[in-house]
């Protein structure tokens, strides 16, 4: 997870509460949402901000997301249209949305209301430790650490970390180098780089 800016509400989102109000259901109001393409304006927006990357992996999220209730609307009602409340999250049954699933713990941290950069440490062979209690509990409830993440990161992050390696002794390749804009776990990048050169 990292630290998300969010831009001012969608008015497709002002009006939803407004023309859903009556409807008792979330997921019926968030069903009628959907049907008349708003929903698909919302998750455009969060999948540019989040430079189309999930909201709590940073995995590339393809064709493969949804707009994720931080907080579930199965438990409350009002969070169905609440913009601080939605992410966009890969769909994946192993991590994320899906495994948090309609659950919600109070210590749990929504990348767009707190800066996370200091909760989870990554290292080159895949890996991802909490820094504290709540972000251990944190990796295991949204499944950062499932074998397909991990395997992903390693795969990325130690070929990143050799071509550091292989650049580190020419500052100018190195500076070009880590000017390169990574794609995807650009928490995971940064905090390699760091480890090495103290970028």
């Amino acid at each position: 997870m990292r630290k998300l800016s969010r831009p001012a509400e969608l008015q497709e989102l002002t009006n939803a509460r407004r023309t859903y109000a009556s409807i008792r259901s979330a997921d019926e109001a968030w069903k009628k949402f959907g049907d008349n393409g708003d929903r698909k304006k919302v998750r455009e927006q969060l999948e540019s901000v989040q430079d189309d990357l999930c909201a709590y992996c940073e995995n590339s999220l393809e064709d493969n997301a949804h707009i994720d209730h931080f907080k579930p609307k199965s438990l409350d009602r009002n969070v169905t249209f609440e913009w601080e409340n939605l992410v966009v999250s890969c769909t994946n049954n192993d991590s994320c949305g899906n495994k948090k699933a309609n659950n919600f713990q109070i210590y749990w941290i929504n990348p767009y209301l707190t800066d996370t950069s200091e909760m989870f440490k990554f290292y080159s062979d895949g890996q991802i430790i909490g820094s504290n209690s709540d972000a251990e509990k944190i990796i295991k409830d949204f499944g950062l650490d499932c074998p397909r993440l991990k395997e992903k990161r390693e795969g990325i992050l130690s070929a990143y970390q050799v071509n550091i390696l292989a650049v580190a002794e020419f500052p100018e390749a190195l500076e070009y180098f880590l000017q390169d804009e990574v794609k995807i776990f650009p928490t995971a990048h940064k905090q390699i780089a760091k480890k090495l050169i103290g970028a």
